[in-house]
């Protein structure tokens, strides 16, 4: 059995290139947005919000490296469910993802949600009638689609941010909440020729694998454009100087832009089943 895991796992970094090459340039991102979180986490200097009478207990940089740090563990978890086979585990893991990364970018554009946020409650009644009310899933994307009307960024895809963000929330959840359908495409998963595995419980690697992996790029894609916006306008990154200069962190982000439009299109154009 360890055998065939790890010859679905070898068989899986082959298949999956270059998508999952783009994938863990996407997580450089976000683990070294984690470690210089970390590094930073006593600095005098906050890392957000650093023009904001926002109170210093919690720490707004501790908080920075919370939410980045579970971001990337998130990532990480993803990646390792699809390369092992288990593409539709994977989809629930990264609705994790998508739902941590769309609470980052409202802590960093709504110093309202920042507050919100950072509370805690002893009671775990009042903590869940508070996340229900300023933190569940639906509160935060109806947040970020006023953020998106408010202040587009462009992207060269024909479809909004907003457009996207529903339509992978809902493609994941379709296949997360309890559906005979969904149950049987994780039974007989498909294969990387167009067929069907007939035994599954060990893990495999097809055609679903690649359009889940694709899904989760644009999503992260969008993202980490918005999430860049708004740590550079918002929060001025591009003031750090010395050990703490984000030029690299910058130029990565030009880099995935590059790779990606090389390879996202062609990748939805020979494979339109599997597209938006």
């Amino acid at each position: 059995m360890l055998k065939d895991r790890e010859c679905v796992y070898n068989s899986a970094e082959k298949a999956l290139q270059p998508l999952m090459f783009l994938y863990d340039l996407s997580l450089l991102q976000a683990c070294d947005m984690s470690n210089f979180g970390l590094k930073n986490a006593d600095h005098r200097r906050r890392v957000i919000w650093p023009d904001s009478p926002l109170s210093n207990r919690p720490s707004p940089n501790a908080i920075f490296y919370v939410l980045t740090s579970n971001l990337a563990q998130a990532m990480q978890a993803f990646r390792l469910l699809l390369l092992h086979g288990f593409e539709s585990q994977a989809r629930g893991t990264f609705r994790s993802v998508v739902e941590i990364a769309d609470l980052m970018i409202m802590v960093l554009a709504s110093e309202a949600t920042y507050g919100e946020y950072i509370k805690s409650f002893e009671d775990p009644k009042a903590s869940y009638q508070h996340w229900k009310r300023h933190l569940s899933p639906s509160v935060i994307r109806a947040s970020l689609s006023k953020l998106e009307v408010d202040n587009p960024i462009a992207i060269p895809i024909d479809m909004t941010s907003d457009e996207i963000r529903k339509d992978t929330y809902s493609w994941l959840s379709k296949f997360i909440h309890v559906d005979f359908v969904a149950h049987i495409v994780a039974a007989h998963p498909s294969d990387s020729d167009g067929g069907f595995a007939r035994l599954a419980m060990l893990g495999n690697v097809g055609e679903m694998s690649k359009a889940t992996l694709a899904h989760a790029l644009v999503y992260l894609w969008i993202s980490l454009l918005r999430i860049e916006h708004l740590l550079w306008e918002k929060h001025r990154w591009g003031n750090f100087r010395g050990e703490r200069s984000r030029k690299w962190f910058q130029y990565r982000c030009r880099a995935v832009d590059n790779l990606f439009l090389s390879y996202l299109p062609p990748f939805w154009e020979k494979d339109a089943s599997g597209g938006l």
